[in-house]
């Protein structure tokens, strides 16, 4: 067998290839390019002539690179970031390192330990097209929050007023009321009709009570605030709720996406039945759980995974339990909020997490109902078996003696 060690970086990557014996076959830099990654390719081959032989370790096992290695035919071995850090150890204890050390490393570990490793199996194009659309959807909640975060922070500094006149920021008749009215003294000046006219536009419920509402606001004494200073935070404001509509116009283009990519998906009937699983936290479930039933051999795997279980130390007499960092934290985003929703669907999600909280606070015991929903999802998954409450829960939690005999919900 050859060992190919990559040690990655933006704008280049060392390589470095042994053999069974540890013998260096080659060592080189290429650059990130189409070209130099087919030079990559071509020095391998004179090491190898069949590419079955080859195996490639990597720390980075998604973008350009790690495609590239698995379209070409080869094997790929992603190693985690830690773990290669603690290898370096067994070379040199000082802690030097440099590209061509880590890229040999990285060879080494197949070399010696490739049984404690797993190749990287891609999923299908279905599964990856969905999770870069649910990937890219988070990304834009995220810049929805960041957004209505400034807004808010804007109108505090200048027009504090308006943050009472609706409940939420993020929504069309707030951005279309903040984009009329910019300024304290616009507000001040408006008129009933100017404000019926927007209510009206948005559909806003009651709209004859909440323009009389807004009008008497607009009546009483405000903070007041220099023009030129009101002027200057108005532009803010104007330019945070543009890209505020945008970002919302693209979260609607996404969530259609994203459903009718579910539409088309083999496992949507799998993970749609749950309870409480809406489209977009199906997808991140599909996603984040691959189509690939090889990839977890056990549902502590899945946990680990998903970090929704803590890591043990014990030694002699001492015992401490750890929040476990190391873990695919979109997976463990996406199985909480899952195990969130659930509490409106689910009887027994309700009550496990009342008795979690009993002695856990709200984000802890979310993350333990979390750890027994996936001893739910992963018998479906593993078995491409929808949700049914008789034969994924109360069986489970019989043997846990969760529920008394008469407390057995008979749906879920």
């Amino acid at each position: 067998m050859k060992y190919v060690g990559v040690d990655w970086s933006d704008g280049f990557h060392w390589i470095y290839v042994t053999d069974d014996a540890g013998e260096r076959l080659a060592a080189f830099s290429i650059e990130h390019t189409p070209e130099g990654i087919e030079s990559l390719f071509l020095k391998v081959k004179e090491c190898a002539t069949n590419q079955v032989e080859v195996l490639f370790a990597l720390e980075t096992p998604k973008g350009l690179l790690s495609s590239a290695i698995l379209e070409a035919g080869f094997t790929l071995y992603p190693i985690n970031p830690k773990a290669v850090d603690r290898y370096r150890d067994r070379y040199k204890v000082s802690g030097k390192k440099d590209d061509y050390f880590d890229a040999m490393v990285l060879a080494n570990i197949l070399r010696t330990d490739r049984q404690n490793h797993r190749p990287l199996t891609p999923d299908s194009l279905l599964t990856r097209e969905l999770r870069a659309y649910t990937q890219g959807y988070q990304s834009l909640v995220r810049t929805q929050t960041r957004l209505t975060n400034q807004i808010t922070s804007c109108l505090k500094s200048y027009y504090p007023v308006a943050l009472g006149i609706f409940d939420k920021i993020d929504q069309p008749v707030t951005l279309g009321f903040l984009s009329k009215f910019p300024t304290p003294d616009s507000f001040r000046h408006t008129s009933k009709g100017k404000i019926e006219c927007i209510l009206k536009k948005n559909r806003y419920p009651g709209v004859k009570e909440k323009t009389l509402q807004i009008y008497a606001l607009s009546k009483k004494p405000q903070f007041e605030v220099e023009e030129p200073i009101a002027r200057a935070n108005s532009l803010l404001l104007l330019s945070l709720i543009r890209q505020l509509k945008e970002t919302l116009a693209s979260l609607k283009e996404f969530e259609l996406k994203i459903a009718q990519l579910l539409e088309q998906h083999p496992d949507k009937d799998v993970f749609s039945s749950l309870p409480g699983a809406a489209n977009i936290t199906a997808a991140k479930l599909i996603s984040n759980f691959g189509d690939n039933r090889d990839r977890y051999r056990k549902v502590s795997c899945v946990q680990a995974d998903a970090g929704t279980c803590p890591i043990t130390a014990s030694s002699g007499k001492s015992r401490h339990v750890f929040f476990r960092h190391s873990c695919r934290k979109q997976f463990r985003s996406a199985v909480t909020q899952f195990a969130f929703t659930s509490l409106k669907e689910s009887e027994w999600a309700k009550q496990r997490y009342n008795k979690y909280r009993q002695k856990k606070e709200h984000n802890h015991a979310l993350r333990c109902l979390a750890n027994a929903w996936l001893e739910v999802i992963f018998p479906m998954w593993r078995d491409r078996k929808p949700y049914d409450v008789e034969k994924h829960l109360i069986g489970i939690f019989k043997e846990q003696n969760f529920f008394s005999k008469d407390k057995i919900p008979a749906v879920a």
